[in-house]
């Protein structure tokens, strides 16, 4: 039976066998690797990733049951918000919603991490220091004529997607109020260079040092869900061109130059959210319909990204999906998940979240991670679906006692 966003209060807790072989561990395991080893060796080894949905279903139905971190509810309602469009969607769509899938899937077996913050640090260390190794060896060197850095450029000889994930290590730091550590993931950030994760991890740092009544009080739907449709009405202003005198005058050079191509990216997007109203407060045009109005009026050339997955996410699943996501999102009870989420909420600003599974996952393996630190773990893992011959089995069974039972 189906039970959604439930978690089974009727079960007895599962009891730990000594040798046990533990399938959602391992499960998990192998989805880390396969994702720790697509994020540093590039496409070749990333496409084992592919493979996490399909074992993940197969072994959930084989023990009987699917779960869910409750930091994946937000993601669940894209993915029911995309099936729900279907007809409307395009194959690059549906390769999207799939990549969400791949983030969300290595948990489904109910495994709830026990790494530390420095395993977890040195994981994507080691992962960073053979991505550049692997550019070294086989490609253009980011070394070639010397070490570059600048921000505002965007230029870094140390880039790496796991910027992105030592920003989520950073928040991880802040909500168990290790500042030191918090201070060497930022740094990390900054060398890997991904701006907006930079960003990202400051502004969050900063939320989390103002008064903790404060925080939770506006990291609540009513203030975030506003927030959300402002930047994003303040993205498509941008990009009909509406700043493009303010910006020439305050910075001297094009509005397009700034923001490096996106008032360009987001001109046609932009138009077609405001030709669209307002069917689209209710239904978007479905999954990958901005890859065809970049295609078509913009004239790129294949599957090329908005960078804005706030413009995405209305365009393509329309203003009822954009709702529940960013309400499922900030309703946790859960002080430190809303912190991780005004993390990811903030890379959806003016970059491609959506699309990376890496950044999915380590949102849900660093959150679960940080509430079991704080003790914070009530109903952090969802019973999707439960099949009848499981419950059964779970209250039948007798208890099983180890040596150290009493």
């Amino acid at each position: 039976m189906f039970r959604m966003f439930h978690r089974p209060r009727y079960l007895p807790p599962a009891v730990e066998h000594r040798g046990a072989l533990h399938v959602d561990a391992l499960f998990a395991l192998f989805c880390f690797v396969t994702i720790w080893l697509g994020v540093a060796f590039g496409s070749p080894i990333r496409y084992l990733t592919y493979l996490i949905p399909v074992l993940g279903v197969a072994f959930a139905m084989a023990m009987g049951g699917i779960h869910m971190p409750d930091i994946y509810r937000p993601m669940l309602v894209l993915v029911v918000g995309g099936i729900a469009t279907a007809p409307l969607a395009t194959l690059w769509g549906w390769q999207d919603l799939y990549l969400v899938l791949i983030g969300i899937m290595p948990f489904c077996l109910g495994y709830r991490p026990r790494l530390t913050w420095w395993q977890v640090f040195w994981g994507f260390v080691i992962g960073t220091v053979l991505g550049l190794a692997v550019v070294q060896l086989f490609g253009r060197s980011p070394l070639e004529g010397g070490v570059q850095f600048n921000p505002l450029l965007s230029q870094s000889s140390f880039e790496s997607p796991y910027g992105h994930a030592f920003g989520v290590l950073a928040v991880w730091a802040a909500v168990t109020r290790r500042w030191k550590h918090f201070l060497l993931a930022l740094v990390l950030a900054i060398l890997t260079l991904k701006r907006i994760a930079v960003i990202a991890t400051v502004v969050c740092g900063l939320v989390y040092l103002m008064p903790r009544g404060l925080v939770d009080r506006v990291l609540r739907p009513w203030f975030m869900i506003p927030a959300n449709v402002l930047l994003l009405s303040l993205a498509i202003l941008y990009g009909l061109g509406y700043f493009d005198r303010w910006v020439y005058e305050t910075f001297g050079t094009s509005s397009n130059h700034v923001s490096m191509g996106r008032r360009w990216l987001y001109h046609w997007p932009a138009r077609d959210i405001v030709d669209s109203m307002p069917g689209l407060l209710f239904i978007g045009d479905g999954a990958g319909h901005v890859y065809q109005v970049l295609m078509q009026k913009a004239g790129y050339s294949g599957k090329y990204q908005l960078h804005s997955d706030l413009m995405k996410l209305l365009l393509e699943y329309g203003g009822l999906v954009f709702f529940l996501y960013f309400w499922f999102a900030y309703r946790f009870k859960s002080l430190a998940a809303r912190m991780f989420w005004l993390y990811f909420n903030i890379i959806m600003l003016t970059d491609n979240a959506l699309n990376y599974q890496y950044l999915v996952f380590v949102l849900g393996l660093c959150s679960m991670c940080a509430r079991r630190e704080l003790g914070d773990t009530e109903g952090m893992m969802s019973s999707l679906y439960t099949s009848n011959a499981t419950v059964g089995a779970q209250l039948n069974r007798p208890p099983i006692r180890n040596a150290n039972s009493p």
